[in-house]
């Protein structure tokens, strides 16, 4: 997903969900990956002001990358805006775990597996 529709992710989700680029300077001929960070509920936000954006490997403690994309339940036909946990890259070890899944349709409440609705967020559409 392009980089410039990651820049809202904070302001539809929450400050736990902040825009991520993936780079790979050992490879400049493969393309960045846009992603959303995520930190856990109990993780401590980093500051990202000023110099403080670097960030630091303890800033990380608990972050995926997750992936954006969009879901349209199966039962009641409600559009979802969701951050993926199938893609989901854990950045300092296995951090996934310390994460809540969101699973079934909120419009409905139909469960995961007659809607196919889930992620670590969802976000309803128009």
């Amino acid at each position: 997903m392009a980089v410039e529709k990651m820049v809202g992710v904070p302001v539809r989700f929450g400050a736990r969900f902040r825009p991520a680029l993936l780079r790979f300077p050992q490879r400049p001929t493969w393309p960045d990956g846009a992603y959303v960070a995520v930190w856990p509920k109990e993780g401590v936000l980093p500051d990202l002001a000023g110099d403080a954006a670097a960030g630091v490997p303890e800033d990380l403690a608990g972050v995926v990358l997750a992936d954006l994309m969009h879901h349209t339940c199966f039962v009641c036909a409600a559009r979802f805006e969701a951050i993926c946990f199938e893609a989901a890259i854990p950045v300092l070890g296995r951090n996934l775990a310390r994460h809540r899944v969101v699973s079934g349709c909120p419009a409905c409440g139909g469960d995961f597996g007659r809607t196919r609705i889930g992620g670590l967020a969802l976000s309803q559409l128009p």
